[in-house]
């Protein structure tokens, strides 16, 4: 075929139709094959073409094709010639044999509305829809859909959805198969479905995701088993158990990390009380050094989970850990050497599926030692390191508040993900550190056209050390107030996953931190029909990332997030924006991607490449 060509739409685009048609004309790119004539094909694009125009109320769409002789013998053209005819509205929608529910309720949460133009699939959906409704109050109704044109204005369609709606239901026994090793108390516990109390098929739903969470079943099927003769409703629960004891290694490389080494080992129930205990480690290599390994981290904790502390869904989580760290970047003229011991403790409370209350005790023995670069001498730096404490403590609270209601964590879609911590260190829990801090990170994620999503971020956050604290840096290099508060506790951005063309934790300049900070993302992700085979769909995204780190709150001025103030790339306080695009694949742990990046603020840069696997945010 050398040419396809749509004639008489007027009220749906040739994007819109091309999308449900195979026939394809030939394509400009000379390595393409050339399509061939299919008259299969042809009678299927009719019969898409009018279904698509009946979805859009265009009932009496009709559509034709024609085939001619092209200009080369061996090729024809093809002309697909339509005729939409009138659009038909509903005239009115109602609903008979509701009791348990205002018709006026129903009707708003109905695809099907007064004045709307009619889709014959709104029959269907909305009686799945009402199906579900009537499930959360108890009721399996049984709905009939109908349809019909006016006698006198065909391009008016009257709809209506019998209900019956039988007898309310109640939770009956719960029948458990598959179960072998787990204690039946275990599988219970997370069950929400109270024998003699209303049905709601949400309860089967949250039940089943519960049943997930902890860790101990790859597969979980829950069946209601009606009984209409006692209007009880049985569940049959079918699961089969994930091996109790697993082992995790992994090999990596990034931005930041040149190589890096992980590894886990764990067990999903202790003592068969449902208690999850994991040992992990990691070793990593800098990138950013003149050696090609250059010892960045190495860290090892064990973990010790109790899904169920005092007979209640609260988790209890207590984590020991050692930790050996060089602080390292590029501008900083010195090393800070760490050695870090520690226990942490942890509640986290359920308030709903999306919604989390944490509290959080965290304990921490430090030691540290600073070395200094090239451009700095020991005897200067012996001078400035006086008086910082080569050993400290920190004792630490902390209330976090997380909401989440992604569609999924690794390819969002649509939905939001914030969390909101409060933190005090020292004063009444004692310690070398005493400061207090609170940090407010939100992300939302909006579908713009089909599998175009908008993301966008907003992080803000604040610290403020008070009482007679010692320095923790050498403070002729850093502002004094930061040096009070420790390294690991100040704020630093930068990075793949942060403002990207910045390695990680490199803002503000020299990586000292800072100790107030504000951060925006916005990033549009695009997705394409192209795919790599087993990897997975290739997208592209385009983003802008702003923000800074500041010594103190009083540093911020608004004339920082302006064009107005000149340029000066030796001003700390200025907001950096960053410009940048890449391709992405999309892969079933998240995507891999490939950001191009250009600094725009304070100076222009060249662009930078770098590497990341997940998302962004």
């Amino acid at each position: 075929m050398s040419s396809v060509q749509i004639e008489g739409n007027k009220h749906l685009s040739h994007s819109a139709l091309e999308k449900v048609m195979k026939t394809r004309g030939a394509s400009f790119w000379p390595w393409s094959e050339v399509p061939l004539l299919r008259y299969d094909f042809l009678r299927s694009d009719l019969l898409s073409i009018r279904q698509l125009y009946t979805r859009y109320g265009y009932l009496d769409a009709r559509a034709e094709y024609q085939v001619d002789a092209s200009t080369q013998t061996d090729k024809v053209a093809i002309t697909f010639r339509i005729v939409e005819g009138h659009q038909t509205h509903i005239r009115d929608v109602n609903l008979p044999g509701v009791r348990a529910f205002s018709e006026r309720e129903l009707q708003r949460k109905l695809w099907a509305k007064k004045d709307k133009p009619f889709d014959p699939g709104y029959l269907q959906l909305d009686t799945l829809r009402l199906s579900d409704l009537y499930a959360e109050k108890g009721y399996l109704p049984h709905v009939i859909a109908e349809a019909w044109r006016d006698s006198i204005d065909s391009l008016r369609v009257s709809v209506r959805y019998t209900v019956d709606e039988g007898m309310p239901y109640r939770f009956g026994q719960v029948t458990i198969a598959g179960r072998q090793d787990v204690n039946e108390r275990l599988v219970k516990r997370e069950l929400v479905m109270p024998t003699g109390t209303t049905y709601q098929r949400s309860r089967i739903v949250r039940s089943q995701e519960r049943l997930y969470e902890t860790g101990l079943f790859s597969q979980v099927q829950m069946t209601p088993l009606p009984d209409s003769t006692r209007t009880v409703m049985d569940v049959a629960l079918k699961v089969r158990e994930r091996k109790p004891r697993w082992v995790d290694a992994g090999v990596g490389s990034g931005t930041a990390e040149r190589l890096a080494f992980a590894g886990e080992w764990g067990h999903r129930n202790v003592l068969g009380r449902g208690l999850q205990a994991g040992v992990s480690t990691k070793l990593s290599y800098y990138a950013n050094t003149r050696d090609f390994a250059h010892f960045q981290r190495f860290h090892i904790e064990g973990s010790l989970l109790e899904p169920w502390l005092l007979r209640s869904r609260t988790r209890g989580l207590v984590t020991p850990f050692y930790e050996k760290y060089n602080d390292e970047v590029p501008d900083r003229p010195w090393i800070t050497r760490q050695q870090f011991q520690g226990v942490n403790f942890l509640l986290r409370r359920e308030l709903n599926r999306f919604t989390r209350l944490n509290l959080a005790q965290d304990n921490l023995w430090a030691r540290q030692s600073f070395e200094p670069t090239a451009t700095l001498s020991d005897t200067t730096l012996d001078s400035l390191a006086k008086a910082v404490a080569p050993k400290y403590t920190t004792h630490r609270l902390s209330l976090g508040f997380e909401r989440d209601t992604r569609d999924n964590p690794f390819r969002t879609g649509r939905g939001s993900a914030g969390l909101i911590i409060a933190e005090i260190a020292g004063g009444p829990l004692h310690g070398t550190s005493s400061y207090r801090k609170a940090q407010v990170a939100w992300s939302w994620y909006t579908p713009y056209r089909e599998g175009w999503v908008i993301a966008t971020r907003a992080i803000a956050g604040l610290v403020i050390p008070f009482g007679p604290t010692p320095q923790f840096s050498p403070d002729s290099l850093v502002d004094f107030e930061v040096a009070r508060v420790p390294l690991e506790d100040r704020f630093r951005i930068g990075g793949v996953n942060s403002i990207r063309w910045y390695d990680e934790n490199t803002i503000p300049q020299g990586g000292s931190g800072g100790l107030s900070m504000l951060q925006a993302n916005l990033e549009l992700r695009i997705p394409s029909p192209l795919r790599i085979p087993f990897l997975g769909p290739v997208g592209v995204e385009t983003y802008v990332d702003a923000g800074n780190v500041w010594s103190r709150v009083g540093y911020i001025k608004w004339s920082d997030w302006t064009y107005g103030k000149p340029n000066d790339a030796n001003d700390p306080n200025l907001a950096i924006v960053v410009l940048g695009f890449g391709p992405r694949i999309d892969l079933p742990v998240g995507p891999l991607r490939l950001d191009v990046s250009w600094r725009v603020r304070p100076s222009p840069s060249a662009p930078r490449l770098q590497f990341a696997i997940g998302p962004s945010f």
